[in-house]
């Protein structure tokens, strides 16, 4: 006999609650309403390897089983638990101001209100949402914008004329499509997909990729279209910098701001 796998979720999500619940993961004493009883607890931390400890298979030789009818009973009971706990799971951490000017000290002072919101509200849509991926993307974005002073690429683009592995394929198309954004997205490809992503027409007008308002949502449509996530997770920053970059340019400072980025977004 086997457990069903709707009821291996559902006893995941109760052990989950529990066991957060316990150890209050996800506090912080920047956070709390009141003073935490327990060791202050990072900005992020998430239980490892906490729901092994349900043995499923041992459960099945107790002599757990389903009928037909549990199921449709426990599927109605499922849509309830996933949407409660999409209701009550709290958003991640927006990185603050003044952690965006640690992590990047070269940001003019004036641009830090003008994008802090715009950046948090790409990584809260796109998963970028543990500190391994922000500082991730942040040190990706640091090095492309030059430090958030710019979301166009200062040189004229001429270097990608004819560059068939782009898309660009028309006369003026290197010029045209030079990297523009928070990710410097280059290419007449490149802006065509994200232009069906976002539905603005960024192949007609590319020059509005450069508008702060479209900068981080082409960014994160960048970073989600290569699952550079779960890059970011497993293969590390320098993995993550090769499908950003394409090669090692400015390498060095990409790392550097990554592990600036891990020392911030870690303290309590």
């Amino acid at each position: 006999m086997s457990v069903s796998s709707l009821r291996r979720f559902r006893a995941a999500v109760a052990a989950a609650a529990v066991l957060t619940a316990a150890l209050g993961v996800g506090t912080s004493a920047a956070h709390a309403d009141t003073a935490p009883t327990a060791p202050t607890q990072t900005r992020f931390q998430e239980p490892r390897d906490l729901l092994r400890a349900l043995d499923f298979d041992a459960l099945a030789a107790d002599g757990w089983t389903v009928t037909d009818e549990e199921e449709e009973t426990d599927s109605a009971e499922a849509t309830e638990v996933v949407e409660l706990v999409a209701e009550t799971t709290p958003a991640p951490p927006a990185v603050t101001p003044e952690e965006l000017t640690r992590i990047v000290p070269g940001i003019p002072a004036e641009k830090v209100e003008q994008f802090i919101a715009p950046l948090n509200e790409a990584m809260a849509r796109s998963g970028i949402d543990n500190p391994v991926r922000q500082a991730a993307f942040i040190a990706q974005l640091a090095v492309e914008s030059d430090s958030f002073r710019t979301f166009e690429e200062y040189a004229s683009g001429r270097a990608y004329e004819g560059r068939a592995d782009l898309g660009n394929t028309h006369p003026g198309d290197g010029e045209r499509y030079k990297g523009r954004g928070a990710i410097q997205i280059t290419g007449r490809h490149n802006y065509e997909k994200v232009s069906e992503h976002i539905g603005v027409d960024f192949v007609a007008h590319p020059e509005l990729l450069a508008a702060p308002e479209n900068a981080f949502t082409t960014a994160a449509w960048y970073w989600t279209s290569r699952n550079l996530n779960e890059v970011a997770d497993t293969a590390g920053i320098v993995r993550v910098s090769e499908l950003v970059n394409g090669g090692h340019h400015a390498l060095g400072r990409r790392i550097d701001d990554f592990k600036r980025g891990l020392d911030v977004l870690l303290q309590p």
